[in-house]
């Protein structure tokens, strides 16, 4: 005989930072949420992001703080609230790699114009960091360097710390049948032992680049258009010091630069206006490239020694009319289906507390568990741990 459905209120489908928000939110909000992830968790955007809190800087260089710099600045603030453990999820004791990083300009008027547009756009302003308590790796940089109140997290153990309370929550599947039936879903997911139904009062798809075939199952992928926006980000691994922060050049970003440990060094992980372009380049003159762009922005730094890897990465976002990055989060209710796009690692939580706020009452009998024995997902690695690395000197 074929079992009964499992019933719940809330199935939750990715298992990024933005599903792991989710559920987190809905099972404060006291919905019985499930979650299923057909990878492992944070596979993709999640463990590909630098981890950077971004409380609206770089979205001001040009002179004006929008939508996105203020919406930026407001998540910033939601999340030193969490890391001091002042709201939920308590997220005291997250592993954080800085606490603040670095502005500072390549020579030019273009350079000095975006750093101005920078200050003159937010009220939180970057401070003017002396030459004499700059770090030695921006040696040689001319001009003025800021210090940027933007908190730098490791997405792997964001990932972990969300798990945690919802263990028995979260399970190994993927989804392959998905309908709305009318104020309900029903969904199949696959299973090592075989397929689970679900019937759930609403399904929150928060996978990312997996949404567009999920939309596709129930039939709604035309009312909400997916945009990729490839990148190809910079690694760099050695007796390097740790790096955070921005080079910036009128209004762009021209490299992003974060740090970590590896068992053979520090690594850099680097993104910005280089990562944009990377993915017109193969990987060999992308490498030389990158090699060349962090020696014009780290003038101080040595890098002799150091072994050079790069990856692509897909963002996956609510497709925009010019095809750029959208300005705020996106989180839409059709029917039983709330699909979430975060945009940026710094506005997960506002997404989450948005499709909270769109989910139904609970359900009377939605008291579903996942089954005895089902597999759970692992967490993702971070790109350097899978890389293939060489050396360009």
């Amino acid at each position: 005989m074929t079992p009964p459905p499992i019933r719940i209120d809330a199935l939750v489908v990715g298992g990024g930072v933005a599903g792991l928000f989710t559920l987190d939110a809905l099972v404060r909000a006291g919905r019985n949420a499930l979650l299923v992830e057909r990878h492992a968790l944070g596979l993709g955007q999640t463990t590909s992001s630098q981890g950077i809190l971004h409380a609206g800087v770089k979205y001001a260089l040009g002179g004006v703080a929008g939508d996105d710099a203020e919406e930026a600045a407001a998540a910033a603030s939601l999340w030193k609230a969490m890391l001091a453990g002042l709201d939920s999820p308590d997220l005291s004791g997250l592993r954080t790699l800085a606490s603040h990083e670095f502005l500072w300009r390549t020579a030019g008027l273009l350079g000095a114009a975006g750093m101005l547009g920078a200050r003159l756009a937010l009220q939180t302003r970057p401070e003017v960091v002396a030459q004499a308590e700059r770090p030695a790796w921006l040696t040689g940089v001319r001009g003025e360097v800021f210090r940027l109140g933007e908190v730098v997290i490791d997405p792997r153990d964001l990932l972990d710390r969300l798990r945690a309370p919802h263990a028995e929550r979260v399970a190994l599947g993927e989804v392959t049948a998905l309908t709305a039936q009318g104020s309900s879903a029903a969904v199949t997911v696959a299973m090592p032992e075989g397929p689970l139904r679900i019937q759930a009062s609403q399904v929150f798809l928060t996978a990312g680049e997996g949404n567009e075939a999920l939309l596709a199952l129930a039939g709604q992928q035309a009312n909400e258009p997916m945009q990729r926006r490839p990148l190809r980000q910079a690694m760099v691994q050695g007796r390097l010091p740790w790096v955070f922060g921005h080079c910036i050049d009128g209004a762009k970003t021209r490299v992003t630069v974060t740090s970590d440990e590896t068992s053979r060094g520090v690594v850099w992980h680097v993104g910005g206006e280089l990562a944009e372009r990377g993915p017109a380049l193969d990987e060999a003159a992308f490498l030389d490239h990158a090699r060349r762009e962090l020696m014009a922005c780290l003038p101080g730094a040595d890098l002799r020694g150091a072994e050079f890897s790069s990856y692509l990465v897909q963002r996956a976002e609510p497709r925009t009319t010019s095809g750029r990055r959208p300005a705020s989060v996106h989180v839409r209710a059709t029917g039983p289906l709330v699909t979430l796009w975060p945009v940026k690692l710094v506005m997960a939580p506002r997404a989450a507390a948005q499709a909270t706020a769109a989910s139904v009452p609970p359900a009377a009998g939605a008291d579903g568990r996942w089954p005895t024995g089902v597999p759970r997902p692992a967490l993702a690695p971070r790109p350097w741990e899978e890389a293939t690395w060489r050396r360009l000197d």
